[in-house]
């Protein structure tokens, strides 16, 4: 008997904590396995409170607001993003984004280096890639670009990895979160077998 693979349930939960910060962030729920679920929790709220963290200044009082985005929930595959903005009172917002992968069978975040082949140069191409898009788009740089990092920040949605760099990190505040999409058929032949984004490549 066929058995679809459905979305996971998502339930939108607020940390609360009057009057600095007001976090929302996504909880898993309805899973079949509980330890799984935990474990998935467990880490979206260990995100979230590592983003507080990054954005709380000593000596200054910050006002923290976040909240999420799901990038993708099908396949077992769910990949999702915590944003969260501070205000210092006067100088520039401060916005951290981060992201996790997980296979909803295990609760495994998978980083960026296991969804490739071994020796399959993913770092050299994927770079190319990235370097490609800024000079097409005209992204205003910092520096040289250095190429990304072999664990570097993703997310997965609309059959693409969308690689992303924080802000200040490659380029000017002006310019945004820079965020570079890569169709997931580019790629194919790198993909390492049973990876997320393998599971993801086919869909319509």
């Amino acid at each position: 008997m066929y058995t679809p693979v459905l979305p996971v349930g998502i339930r939108t939960m607020r940390y609360f904590m009057p009057p600095a910060v007001d976090f929302y962030y996504p909880m898993v729920e309805g899973l079949r396995d509980m330890s799984v679920q935990h474990r998935i929790n467990h880490q979206i709220t260990g995100l979230m409170h590592r983003i507080i963290s990054e954005l709380q200044q000593p000596g200054l009082t910050t006002y923290i607001t976040g909240s999420f985005e799901i990038k993708a929930n099908e396949r077992n595959v769910l990949s999702i993003a915590l944003n969260g903005l501070g205000e210092f009172g006067g100088a520039h917002p401060m916005t951290y984004v981060h992201s996790l992968n997980f296979d909803v069978t295990t609760g495994v975040d998978f980083p960026l280096h296991t969804q490739f082949k071994p020796d399959s140069n993913y770092v050299e191409r994927l770079s190319e890639m990235v370097k490609l898009q800024i000079e097409e788009r005209n992204i205003p740089m910092l520096g040289e670009f250095p190429g990304i990092s072999p664990d570097q920040e993703y997310y997965i949605a609309d059959n693409a990895i969308v690689l992303y760099f924080q802000l200040y990190e490659i380029s000017p505040y002006a310019a945004g979160f820079p965020y570079f999409p890569i169709p997931l058929y580019k790629i194919q032949d790198m993909l390492a077998e049973n990876s997320l984004l393998e599971k993801m490549i086919y869909i319509i």
